[in-house]
């Protein structure tokens, strides 16, 4: 079969290649306080990680960091004929001053809400409950190993599985001061046969400044001399 790939990929199985993204999904927040906030999302967070979440109201927003401290199992839902899980967190505010998230109380406080009195709440703080749940985008980041690269992308493998044609904010660390960022585009995504869940994403580099550009080329290139010094030291021999 002939290869109609433009520009040649190369196998990372000398070197560790390692990368960031930045995932968001849209949760819905059930109440909120001045400590943390409830929501509910269909996917699991995990306890003690940290998350960004942005929080809207008329136009205005805030990004806040929170720490998952508990998330549960709520509910089973049917959508478009398939079983998905719902998950209630419980998130404490990280390095956010009181005074920011009491502003955009204020935001909200003449929408749907009442005021709910301290009773076991341990954060000593007055919660919000919001009577119609907004959605919201909670943003997180996600480690990936890269399989394969050329100029044009890569194959990498992650714990999440990513919707085709999706675009997310990404970071390659080619070196370690100095990493390469970039919009990937998801073109392919399969499960691994491995034993661990994991997935097999194949990205494709969009919007490279070309800064980037010209490090990921310096790169490929590197890779390029290596192969051909490799070839010859199997020719040698």
């Amino acid at each position: 079969m002939q290869n109609k790939r433009r520009h040649k990929r190369f196998r990372l199985d000398v070197m560790a290649i390692n990368g960031k993204m930045i995932l968001a999904d849209k949760v819905e927040i059930i109440d909120i306080s001045l400590g943390g906030l409830a929501l509910t999302t269909d996917r699991r967070l995990n306890v003690g990680k940290e998350y960004l979440i942005k929080l809207g109201d008329k136009g205005r927003s805030i990004d806040v960091k929170g720490t998952i401290v508990r998330c549960e199992l709520s509910k089973i839902e049917e959508r478009r004929g398939e079983r998905v899980l719902i998950y209630t967190a419980g998130m404490m505010f990280k390095d956010v001053s009181p005074d920011k998230i009491g502003d955009f109380l204020n935001l909200i406080e003449q929408h749907k809400k009442k005021e709910v009195p301290v009773v076991v709440d341990r954060r000593l703080s007055v919660r919000f409950c919001i009577t119609t749940p907004w959605e919201k985008t909670l943003s997180f980041p996600a480690q990936f190993k890269v399989i394969k690269i050329s100029l044009g992308g890569m194959l990498i493998q992650t714990e999440q599985a990513l919707g085709i044609e999706g675009r997310i904010p990404m970071e390659l660390s080619l070196k370690p001061d100095n990493p390469v960022n970039f919009i990937g585009r998801v073109a392919s995504c399969r499960m691994t046969e491995e034993k661990e869940q994991t997935y097999e994403i194949g990205v494709e580099f969009t919007d490279l400044s070309d800064k980037d550009r010209t490090l990921l080329q310096t790169f490929i290139d590197y890779l390029a001399v290596m192969e051909i010094n490799a070839e010859g030291e199997k020719a040698d021999n």
